[in-house]
């Protein structure tokens, strides 16, 4: 049975209960909450290893909660549920700290695969390689990326995605490769969750001219050595 503790802050209280259950089920201590300042306390006195944040909360919300976290210097992963479909709120939800996100409705097998790859990255042994291509070098030792030596601020799921490309770059990786190797499963619900966190890596590393981290049309991306 996993040790691993789990805090779901969601104020639905019928999608808490479900979710509760099935984490349990899986082998997870849960804990859960209904708002968001409240969550802030439970963190601060007993840390969980991941966060099930819902984005829409009352009074403080997925995105004030997750932006205080990381202003305090807290890391822990942050899973983030949205029912809203538009690509701006998701990538707010990144821009404020959370790792990863999930639309509802959503199957469980997918919630879980979430939940064991975020929190497989955080058990993850610090002495790994250093890859570099087009100006990107990544540490996942340390697990920091620096673009022509100035750090980039990566969630930890951009900087395992990034990870992923430069050390393939020069080759052709393919979306179910993608999927398998960094979010740990072979299929998504939702078909843009790629699209997104490459439209924020694209970003972040200034990559406007989409001409290192380069579209595949029908097959994956490309990330050029430079």
């Amino acid at each position: 049975m996993s040790s691993e503790r789990i805090l779901i802050v969601e104020d639905d209280k019928t999608i808490a209960r479900f979710v509760e259950l099935e984490l349990m089920h899986a082998g997870y201590e849960v804990q859960k909450v209904d708002d968001g300042n409240v969550a802030l306390d439970v963190i601060e006195a007993e840390p969980p290893d991941l966060v099930i944040l819902d984005l829409m909360l009352p009074g403080m919300d997925g995105i004030e909660v997750s932006e205080t976290l990381r202003s305090l210097g807290n890391q822990v992963p942050i899973l983030m549920l949205t029912a809203r479909a538009e690509t701006e709120d998701v990538v707010s939800g990144f821009e404020s700290g959370a790792d990863d996100y999930l639309r509802k409705p959503f199957e469980i097998p997918e919630l879980l695969s979430r939940v064991r790859a975020l929190l497989k990255r955080t058990e993850q042994d610090r002495g790994g390689p250093v890859h570099r291509a087009s100006g990107v070098e990544v540490d996942t030792a340390s697990r920091r990326a620096t673009l022509d030596g100035e750090p980039i601020e990566l969630t930890a799921r951009e900087f395992d995605l990034l990870a992923y490309l430069v050390s393939n770059a020069g080759r052709v990786v393919t979306r179910d490769e993608i999927l398998e190797a960094v979010w740990g499963m072979q299929k998504s619900s939702d078909s843009n969750v790629i699209e997104v966190f490459v439209c924020h890596l694209r970003n972040k590393i200034g990559d406007e001219g989409t001409t290192i981290i380069q579209t595949i049309r029908g097959v994956g991306y490309f990330f050029a050595r430079g």
